[in-house]
């Protein structure tokens, strides 16, 4: 991994026993151990909550997203401003939106008589609807998350052509991600029922780009035609 490199996982509430469960803690010592920095811990807002009787609580409506590395990297700017390209910080009163400070005085601004940037860093309340409905076309697999949010992540911490690793592929969603937003992805997943919808989904939103085992060389309906072969043989 490069010495800049991010590591940035999703991980959502568990409860048991009426209480909640710091399930990650072990986890995050033993990130620490391996000498990667507790860099930041940032929360997932998923939108409204989800329907149902929660047992006394409010409807869950968000998750965690931890953020580790060795190295900070500055992320990129990619959230619109709302008064992008405008030359003045005044409200429509003629007030200031600086911040005020402990005196109560109203401090100026870095780049005052500059117009406003384009775009900004994100917030650390990532605001990402989840997934709704199927993930794909006869796939009838659960997304944890949607692909919109590994690619908000993606382009915040990496650069067009950069690769990124997903260690847990799954259905394939941080694969997708990093296609949308012109990353390599490198994947793994141990099993094999997991890779097939991965790599279904990924034909079924990019049917032009041939999918094939290195191993060999052969296309993937190829192998998926062997091996239901051999299944058949056997049976």
């Amino acid at each position: 991994m490069a010495e800049d490199g991010q590591v940035l996982v999703n991980l959502g509430l568990i409860h048991r026993d009426n209480e909640f469960i710091p399930y990650w803690d072990v986890w995050l010592d033993w990130m620490r151990t391996q000498g990667w920095r507790r860099f930041a811990w940032y929360v997932w807002d998923q939108g409204p909550g989800m329907p149902g009787d929660w047992a006394g609580r409010f409807a869950p409506s968000f998750e965690f997203v931890f953020h580790f590395n060795r190295q900070a990297r500055k992320p990129n700017k990619i959230v619109p401003c709302k008064h992008a390209g405008q030359d003045s910080h005044l409200r429509a009163d003629g007030s200031s939106t600086a911040m005020r400070s402990k005196a109560g005085e109203v401090g100026g601004w870095t780049h005052a008589g500059q117009p406003t940037q384009e775009t900004r860093i994100p917030d650390s309340v990532i605001r990402v609807m989840r997934h709704k409905g199927k993930i794909g076309k006869d796939i009838d697999h659960p997304a944890v998350f949607p692909v919109a949010l590994p690619e908000f992540v993606i382009e915040a911490y990496s650069d067009k052509g950069d690769i990124v690793f997903e260690p847990f592929g799954g259905s394939g969603t941080t694969m997708l991600a990093a296609e949308r937003a012109g990353r390599a992805c490198r994947s793994v997943e141990i099993a094999p029922e997991y890779v097939d919808v991965a790599i279904k989904r990924f034909q079924q939103n990019y049917p032009g780009q041939p999918v094939t085992l290195v191993a060999t060389g052969q296309l993937f309906e190829e192998v998926r035609r062997e091996r239901l072969y051999l299944t058949e043989a056997a049976a």
